[in-house]
């Protein structure tokens, strides 16, 4: 009799391990049909075991969609994490980013890698100088003559 009480809970473990391997691949719209054999409280748990890793997020609050609020509240840790899991699986989902094609990112040479540009940045710089020295007043002290 041991043994029938110990292979119950290894088949459903098998079950739930069955039902997992196929929700990892399938479309949203699939997952109400592919947890469907389960008990209530089997979906709750699995819900729960999916939403807790960050990998299998989504896939718990698409499981929990179809699992009752008691039957959330009874799997989760607490009355309040089960609380969140059944309203924020009834949620909306937030809305996609947009999938356009993305800005192309340059990176800004290096001007002591280009010889032509780095002549171009020193003739500017000095010209600068040259026209803050002939802005300075003519009885600033550094104009002054000895």
């Amino acid at each position: 009799m041991a043994q029938l009480d110990q292979a119950a809970p290894l088949a459903g473990r098998r079950a739930m391990d069955a039902v997992l391997s196929r929700l990892v691949g399938a479309k949203p719209a699939d997952v109400a049909d592919i947890v469907a054999p389960l008990s209530a409280g089997q979906r709750a748990e699995l819900a729960v075991f999916c939403y807790r890793r960050a990998h299998l997020h989504t896939i718990g609050l698409a499981v929990a969609a179809t699992c009752e609020l008691a039957d959330l509240i009874e799997a989760a840790p607490s009355n309040a994490a089960g609380h969140v899991l059944f309203t924020q699986s009834r949620a909306r989902p937030a809305p996609a980013r947009a999938s356009g094609p993305r800005a192309r990112i340059t990176l800004a040479s290096s001007a002591s890698g280009n010889s032509a540009l780095a002549e171009i940045i020193a003739s500017v710089a000095s010209e600068e100088e040259l026209d803050a020295a002939d802005a300075a007043p003519l009885d600033s002290p550094d104009m002054q003559v000895a």
